[in-house]
């Protein structure tokens, strides 16, 4: 869909370079809010929503003066960026010399108007968003930059739920967050999967121990509604799902994995934040990434509660006791 706000703009402009608008169709999602457009439009006003716009050229009057200009009856279709939003819309500044009108429009259909030049000129471009792959930032560091794992069309085929615990569990390490990030390659949405924990790993390790238990917490946020798409388990706490920020909350044995998958997200450009926090049992994060070498789900980078608090402040093993917390952000970028 597009824009339903439209405005009638007077101006006539030779530019440096070409103001015609440069529109391509995405999938759009619902604005959940109004918001400030000075305040919240993301990475500093420059992604906005792409709204529909039209315009009429003035036309300078030979010999007037003070300088008159009519006003071309014939309305130009165009673009602009507006907020709030989540459609992609990027504003390029260029030099340009401008026809601006002065004033109201005379009775006659005819306005002062005046020449500018050196002035800027803005051409809105709706470009595919770059989101086939995600920079991830650990706690503010980069972490480094991931290969989307390509699924045809359903997200449960990069996690596997069944039998109360993830079945596709390729290179997934034990005592960790496990982050994925899933591509539908049929729409081009992208979807974040955690998983906590390795069941097949716990079971050799633990056979005799099933109570030794672990307990999550994660808060999810983004500037447009989330979906929970796959619950491990449904019994677990889930909350916010259709809004902005969804929370969770996990505890299982180690011999079983727990997680969940959302989405879509990332596809109008913008980022999710992931804080997880209240964490027991647990040694850190592990990111997972697609080898389009190997056509296979590896591990990118590790990240260890052991590596930046004091032994005093965790477990004798270095996990987690209790009330941990790390913040990832997810970032869209058109290549690694």
């Amino acid at each position: 869909m597009r824009g339903s706000v439209a405005m009638v703009v007077f101006v006539s402009v030779l530019c440096a370079a070409s103001a015609t608008p440069v529109v391509k169709r995405n999938a759009l999602r619902q604005v959940v809010a109004e918001v400030d457009p000075k305040e919240s439009c993301v990475n500093n006003a420059t992604h906005c929503t792409c709204i529909d716009s039209t315009y009429r050229r003035l036309i300078p009057i030979e010999g007037s003066y003070p300088k008159k200009c009519t006003i071309d009856p014939v309305e130009i279709e165009s673009n602009k960026c507006a907020c709030p939003g989540t459609s992609l819309c990027e504003r390029e500044i260029f030099p340009c010399s401008k026809t601006q009108a002065v004033g109201e429009v005379d009775t006659s259909g005819e306005v002062v108007c005046t020449e500018i030049q050196d002035a800027s000129c803005k051409k809105v471009m709706k470009p595919e968003p770059c989101s086939h792959h995600v920079n991830v930032f650990v706690n503010g560091e980069k972490a480094g930059c991931v290969n989307n794992v390509p699924v045809s069309s359903n997200v449960d085929e990069a996690y596997g739920y069944g039998d109360a615990k993830a079945q596709n569990i390729e290179n997934v390490e034990y005592d960790r967050i496990n982050l994925r990030l899933i591509e539908t390659t049929m729409n081009n949405e992208l979807h974040l999967c955690v998983i906590y924990g390795n069941w097949k790993v716990g079971e050799v390790e633990l056979p005799n121990d099933p109570e030794l238990s672990r307990k999550e917490k994660s808060k999810i946020t983004a500037d447009f509604p989330l979906f929970i798409e796959i619950k491990d388990d449904p019994n677990d706490f889930y909350s916010g799902d259709g809004t902005t920020e969804i929370l969770t909350q996990h505890a299982h044995y180690a011999h079983k994995s727990d997680g969940y998958c959302l989405g879509p997200l990332l596809g109008d450009g913008s980022g999710i934040r992931a804080e997880f926090y209240d964490l027991d049992n647990i040694f850190g994060l592990n990111v997972q990434t697609y080898s389009k070498d190997t056509l296979s789900i590896e591990n990118l980078a590790k990240w260890s509660f052991a590596d930046y608090l004091p032994a005093s402040a965790l477990q004798a093993d270095g996990r987690s006791d209790g009330d941990e917390s790390v913040v990832v952000d997810f970032k869209p970028t058109c290549s690694c």
